[in-house]
């Protein structure tokens, strides 16, 4: 036969196997402290602070912002220095520019100058000759050579002479100093020139002063 002991044994072993799956139903804790017990607050209620877990999502979302603040700086400052670069060249450019238009129209005016002052130096010596000689057809002569140098000379430049007997009256580039009757030439058309008009590369620089003829005479009219 079995020792009594030993089969008391048994039975309590075999009733704490029993006892243990209906503890753990009932959601009861073991009485060892087998499982760990969450951290209470303090007592003005405040949370645990958080883990390193916690904190590495914020640090990692931090980290890219602050790259990109210095990354969008550093292009600002560069775009900036472009700028100023751009705008000293063009200054620069504006000077160079303007005094090249500078020794442009000087380098004309030179040109130009020499021009008139050769027809000058014709009229004197044509004044000279004048003084010697009483051949006024000579001296005639010489003025027409020196007039025509000179126009050739302002023609090279850009400069046109208009305003001839007979052309119809243009208020455009005519100035009417008055009207007459003339027998031939009708109305509304040049019969006299006061003074020539310039026109300097088709633009007007100075308007021509011409007589204008008002059509035949009455008394012809009335005949006719």
């Amino acid at each position: 036969m079995r020792d009594p002991q030993v089969r008391n044994d048994e039975e309590r072993a075999r009733s704490q196997e029993q006892e243990a799956p209906n503890v753990e139903a009932n959601g009861q804790e073991p009485a060892d402290g087998a499982f760990e017990q969450e951290p209470a607050p303090d007592e003005q209620g405040a949370q645990p602070a958080p883990t390193r877990s916690e904190e590495a999502p914020e640090l990692q979302e931090q980290a890219p912002r602050e790259e990109t603040v210095e990354s969008l700086t550093e292009q600002l400052k560069a775009q900036k220095d472009k700028y100023i670069r751009l705008m000293a060249e063009f200054d620069n450019f504006k000077r160079r520019t303007a005094k090249e238009y500078e020794r442009i129209v000087e380098s004309a005016n030179e040109r130009l100058m020499l021009q008139i002052i050769e027809a000058r130096e014709g009229f004197e010596r044509a004044l000279k000759v004048e003084e010697q000689t009483t051949d006024l057809k000579t001296f005639l002569d010489g003025m027409k050579l020196i007039l025509a140098k000179l126009d050739d000379a302002l023609s090279r430049n850009g400069l046109t002479v208009f305003a001839e007997v007979g052309d119809e009256f243009d208020p455009m580039i005519h100035d009417a100093m008055l009207k007459t009757p003339h027998e031939e030439i009708p109305e509304d058309h040049v019969v006299e020139i006061y003074e020539k008009g310039y026109k300097l590369k088709n633009h007007v620089i100075k308007h021509a002063k011409v007589i204008v003829s008002s059509g035949k005479p009455e008394a012809e009219q009335a005949q006719d």
